[in-house]
């Protein structure tokens, strides 16, 4: 059976872009303890990834994520965090709690979507034990892996009609070498889009590998 759960609207008064009003979850095969997990992070995800948009810039942030600045990969970049937050708040959104070994599930998997079928998003056990943004101490290990918000961004940054992006690596340390090297794919990248948003809008400082 299919819960539905409307989460309340987030007003951002001190930026110029507008967030999706209401974001509505349908859940299936989760339990209420999951459900609240996973209304708080989307919830949290919104404002992270409008938040993220307003950020984009010619920035140490921007350049650590995505590689050397042009305003045409910045667009780019701003386009798919406007979008996320957009599809973070569709009244299609269905999130499966999967246990694991079905649903792409394997081990150590937090999540997994089909770029093609919005906004179906596989929920692993392993999200569940990843932290919330506000949890997350920098530069320790989980750091690399991220948080349960990151984790709806970076899954939401899959589909076709929001990102579609790829997976062209995984961690922050990888991941911000290819940056460095190779702006175009760091921009197709959902982890790029994950860590930028965690880093722009909870810490105020570098984060220290």
């Amino acid at each position: 059976m299919s819960l539905r759960l409307v989460l309340p609207f987030m007003l951002l008064p001190f930026m110029l872009l507008s967030a999706s009003p209401v974001a509505a979850v349908t859940f299936q095969d989760c339990t209420k303890v999951q459900m609240d997990y996973i209304a708080g992070a989307v919830k949290s995800a919104q404002k992270l990834s409008l938040r993220a948009a307003a950020a984009v810039g010619d920035s140490e942030d921007y350049a650590r994520w995505f590689g050397t600045y042009s305003r045409g990969n910045a667009e780019r970049v701003r386009r798919t965090l406007k979008s996320i937050d957009h599809a973070l708040g569709s009244d299609q959104m269905r999130a499966v709690c999967a246990r694991t070994g079905y649903s792409g599930c394997d081990y150590g998997t937090y999540a997994n979507v089909i770029p093609d079928r919005p906004y179906n998003i596989n929920l692993c056990e392993a999200f569940f034990r990843m932290p919330t943004l506000m949890s997350m101490v920098p530069g320790s290990e989980e750091h690399q892996s991220g948080t349960r918000e990151g984790t709806l961004i970076h899954e939401m940054s899959h589909f076709s009609v929001v990102g579609a992006t790829n997976d062209e690596c995984y961690t922050r340390d990888v991941c911000t070498d290819m940056a460095a090297g190779d702006p175009r794919r760091a921009i197709i990248n959902a982890d790029s889009y994950q860590y930028f948003a965690e880093d722009t809008v909870r810490y105020l400082a570098p984060v220290v590998k």
